[in-house]
């Protein structure tokens, strides 16, 4: 049977703040950041062309360019192609 050791309140928040001082972003949120900053210089109109690698999952990275957009208030659309992936500012 585990061993249980009762934390008193500024054990825990000890614990939480050292938590929160070595953490950064996590994985998802930088990925996230990333493809924002490539669609935040976009102007209604103007589109991207993204050429994916091999290890790459098409319906991955639509998701994540969506997600992305709507985080920056933006709409887009893509056009369909075969060996890449593009899309265009709509709003």
């Amino acid at each position: 049977m585990p061993e249980f050791e009762k934390l008193s309140r500024d054990e825990v928040n000890k614990i939480l703040m050292a938590k929160e001082k070595g953490r950064g972003l996590s994985q998802r949120e930088r990925i996230l950041r990333a493809y924002m900053e490539q669609l935040e210089g976009l102007d209604v109109g103007e589109g991207l062309e993204i050429k994916l690698e091999k290890s790459d999952n098409r319906q991955t990275v639509k998701n994540r360019l969506l997600r992305a957009a709507d985080r920056l208030g933006m709409e887009i659309e893509f056009i369909r192609s075969r060996n890449v992936i593009r899309l265009y500012r709509t709003k």
